[in-house]
């Protein structure tokens, strides 16, 4: 244990603890998001929960990546985690719809910045030959926040009240806060000489296979609590914190065999596993073993797609990289997102024929992916 701990410098290890509480503070209160929004009265809107956190999550990342590659990694994440802060606070006053909406909308902010953050921190201080593995460890954290938060959020709930679950989304991100605050700057100095441009087109292979990573995952977010409630489980997180268990049994794995074999070698067994997964949701086969699969798919997608992307790019650049990800990233949950509600409330399919959709999302990353490996010029990494 001693040895892998020591492989990366301390405050790598302190920055992926409070990405464990951020994301833990924003997620524990998704499940229960979907009531919420009926209780105001916006049963009909609740295909929007999500594109709504990601729309401004979106219009945040260009913006996030100047941030962090100019004012530093630091003012990204303690950034991010303010708003996370102040949506806990507002939440249970949010008795309309417009105002959830509003809310939603202000959260969604948080994810703009500070994972952009996260990740340039992490290739900022990680060996370059190790970079995918040590992204692999930042994921085992913030998933395990992911995954803690799906299952902790209902519980809350269930034995001490709503309120109790948004106090608590804010007091964990005033605890991230505090830890993002002790840690030292990476921003290197020349950033503020290099060109004011928000985007970082070369980063533009990464970014099309995580629009096509999260298309499904959108959807995915949006339907499977209520699916999991019709399939018997009072858990509505339940399939969500399967999915993500998973993920981080293979994560490290995963990493390794990125910075050995390539990134998009590693994305298309990712993709793989995930067009199985969503295949066996399409014939109703193996709930639970869907979750895993599923799981393992982004454990192999997740590190590799972000180490591509630091591949591609400088350490004054690095930002706006990683940022043109996270854009894409929140592109596909809101299509996802936004799609799964339409597709179900409006077009009347069925939750089997929506899996099915995903699926050729997955087949699609799965094809450019084998297609990117063959072309050496699209992994170059960016000159200094």
């Amino acid at each position: 244990m001693g040895n892998w701990f020591r492989s990366f410098p301390l405050n790598f290890w302190l920055m992926s603890l409070g990405s464990l509480f951020f994301f833990l503070s924003f997620n524990m209160i998704l499940p229960e998001l979907p009531d919420a929004l009926r209780a105001a009265g916006g049963a009909a809107y609740i295909g929007y929960i999500l594109p709504a956190f990601a729309f401004s999550a979106l219009i945040a990342r260009p913006l996030s990546g100047w941030v962090t590659d100019r004012l530093g990694r630091k003012a990204a994440m303690i950034g991010g985690a303010m708003f996370c802060v102040v949506a806990g606070i507002f939440y249970p006053l949010a008795n309309t719809i417009t105002l959830f909406f509003l809310i939603r909308f202000v959260h969604g902010f948080s994810t703009g910045f500070s994972p952009t953050g996260f990740t340039a921190f992490t290739t900022d201080v990680v060996p370059e030959k190790r970079r995918a593995e040590a992204l692999g460890w930042q994921g085992i954290f913030s998933n395990s926040g992911t995954a803690l938060g799906y299952a902790v959020g209902s519980l809350l709930v269930l034995y001490m009240g709503e309120k109790s679950l948004y106090w608590g989304s804010s007091l964990l991100a005033l605890l991230a806060i505090v830890i993002f605050m002790q840690l030292p700057e990476t921003k290197p100095e020349a950033t503020e000489q290099r060109s004011g441009s928000i985007f970082y087109w070369k980063s533009w292979p990464p970014a099309l296979l995580m629009l096509l990573v999260c298309i499904p995952l959108g959807t995915l977010l949006t339907i499977l609590p209520d699916y999991t409630l019709q399939k018997g489980y009072q858990n509505k997180g339940i399939f969500l914190t399967v999915y993500i268990g998973s993920s981080l049994l293979v994560r490290v794995f995963s990493g390794k065999l990125s910075d050995r074999m390539g990134r998009s070698l590693s994305i298309a067994i990712g993709s793989g596993f995930q067009i199985i997964a969503l295949l066996m949701l399409l014939f109703d086969y193996g709930f639970f073993l869907s979750a895993i699969l599923y799981g393992i798919g982004q454990g192999f997608n997740a590190p590799s797609l972000f180490a591509w992307a630091g591949d591609l790019s400088t350490k004054e650049t690095r930002g706006r990289s990683l940022s043109m990800l996270f854009m894409a990233l929140e592109t596909g949950i809101i299509i996802g997102g936004w799609g799964a509600g339409h597709l179900f409330t409006h077009c009347q399919l069925g939750y089997n024929q929506i899996f099915g959709c995903c699926a050729i999302a997955s087949i699609l990353c799965c094809a450019f992916a084998l297609g990117f490996a063959h072309k050496k010029s699209l992994h170059r990494q960016a000159s200094s």
